[in-house]
């Protein structure tokens, strides 16, 4: 009977120095994974925040998923910086309730690019200046710090959800992609279904059908799905998979304590999720055609306030937001003078920052998702027609001949910076909309020939105010 015991009793010491051994290697691996992955940005804190962020308190992240694939770098020798990003969400961790909200911004929507001085595409601004340039963006829209980011590229999201086995996702239409590489196809049928790497990504790719406000839906909704299994029993088991994936495919400002207090409290809390995509309307530049998605005011004013309450931070005024205040000024390209940027107000306080109003939008996630078959949003037109079959092997995606879109590949110059297809890149360094009217003096014109000690805008009819009009 001694001899069982002592038996038993060794047994399970070796197992114990087996799990210790296993433990100690994983949170080595864990250290390397995060510090290989980790990027700082160029600042401290937000400029929004009176004190740092702290992941024990209610936190924001902005998740950014990138068009790079490999053979996108090698062509064209670009760093992950260099590429645009394809899908952009806020999540606001809030601590008191157990809930994360996710804010999805379209990747057309116009916002205030700080390194360029204009408003653009804000899927521009991390081609522009990287993660900082988009955290800045997001911070200028809705006026609430961006405190953390994390950066994933086309693999990564193969990756992360092989890495968990797969996930359960309904997938609202038939669909026909590339796959990350560009070199061959993933079809699917509608229908709830279990999705492998290669067939998640073509799900959050797919535009061609419903839109771009369709496929945002979709990336929350996977977002979702990869945190509900990586959750579960599962997915945790792979938890040394998903490190891996995180050093290769990820970048993020997050140091290792974060991430194990983050993983801490979310494996031992039970999560919920509030999602809503940022609401607008069509807007096409009167310069050039060019299509933007302009985001609704109040939307934009009523997720400032529910985010900033999370944060507990003071409620935002109207004007705080940098687009609420600028009102009919906001136009693409057009260079934004200090007077502009830091003090011009509007006389009118808008309807919905009065005291009693009650929104439609409730606290702002309160809201339907994007229906393309009843919503009046058109979107951009020419996008790539990803369900030709018409496909090129050799890297190349099927191009419509009626379609004036270039590729991603073909957007890129040699020196590395962005055109439209214009080739409107000046020496330098600036860009043109297709008019050639960048001024030496670094201003942007936008046909009219007219800078002088301010601004003309040709679109806009308002009085001359002596600064701009």
């Amino acid at each position: 009977m001694k001899k069982i015991i002592w038996t038993v009793v060794i047994v399970l010491l070796l197992i114990l120095i087996g799990v210790g051994i296993y433990i100690y290697s994983l949170y080595n691996t864990f250290d390397e994974g995060v510090s290989s992955s980790y990027e700082p940005t160029d600042r401290e804190k937000s400029d929004l925040r009176e004190e740092d962020a702290n992941v024990e308190d209610s936190f924001t992240v902005l998740i950014l998923g990138t068009d790079e694939n490999e053979s996108r770098a090698e062509k064209d020798n670009l760093g992950g910086d260099d590429f645009r990003t394809d899908s952009m969400i806020l999540a606001t961790f809030d601590k008191n309730s157990d809930d994360v909200k996710l804010v999805n911004i379209p990747r057309d929507t116009l916002a205030y690019i700080e390194t360029e001085e204009y408003f653009d595409k804000i899927n521009h601004a991390h081609m522009y200046g990287g993660p900082s340039a988009s955290m800045k963006s997001v911070e200028s829209m809705l006026n609430v710090p961006v405190d953390y980011y994390v950066r994933i590229n086309m693999a990564g999201v193969v990756d992360i959800v092989d890495s968990v086995g797969g996930i359960e996702f309904d997938v609202p239409f038939d669909m026909n992609e590339p796959d990350q590489h560009d070199t061959s196809r993933i079809e699917l049928e509608a229908g709830v279904q279990e999705l492998n790497g290669e067939e998640a990504l073509a799900v959050v790719r797919s535009r061609r059908v419903d839109s771009d406000l369709g496929r945002g839906n979709r990336q929350m909704e996977l977002v979702e799905a990869v945190l509900n299994k990586v959750k579960s029993s599962g997915g945790l088991s792979k938890i040394d998979d998903l490190i891996k994936v995180v050093a290769d495919n990820t970048r993020h400002n997050f140091t290792s304590k974060d991430i194990r207090q983050l993983a801490s409290y979310y494996a031992f809390n039970d999560i919920s999720f509030d999602s809503t995509q940022l609401r607008g309307t069509d807007y096409w530049n009167p310069g050039n055609g060019a299509y933007f998605y302009r985001a609704d005011d109040e939307h934009l004013f009523v997720l400032s306030n529910t985010i900033r309450d999370i944060l507990e931070i003071e409620p935002s005024e109207p004007f705080d937001l940098l687009q609420l205040r600028l009102g009919d000024y906001l136009v693409p390209y057009e260079y934004l003078d200090e007077y502009m940027m830091t003090e011009h107000q509007p006389e009118i306080i808008p309807f919905y920052a009065e005291e009693g109003y009650e929104s439609p939008y409730g606290d702002g996630f309160e809201t339907e998702q994007f229906d393309y078959e009843e919503s009046d949003i058109e979107g951009e037109d020419d996008l790539e027609d990803t369900t030709d079959g018409n496909f090129n092997q050799n890297n190349q995606a099927p191009q419509d001949e009626n379609t004036n879109e270039q590729s991603q590949e073909e957007n890129y110059n040699n020196e590395g910076t962005y055109d439209d297809g214009t080739n409107n890149q000046q020496d330098d360094g600036y860009y043109d909309d297709g008019t050639n009217n960048q001024q030496n003096d670094g201003y942007y014109d936008d046909g009219t020939e007219t800078q002088d000690e301010y601004y003309e805008g040709s679109n806009s009819d308002s009085p001359n105010n002596g600064y701009y009009y």
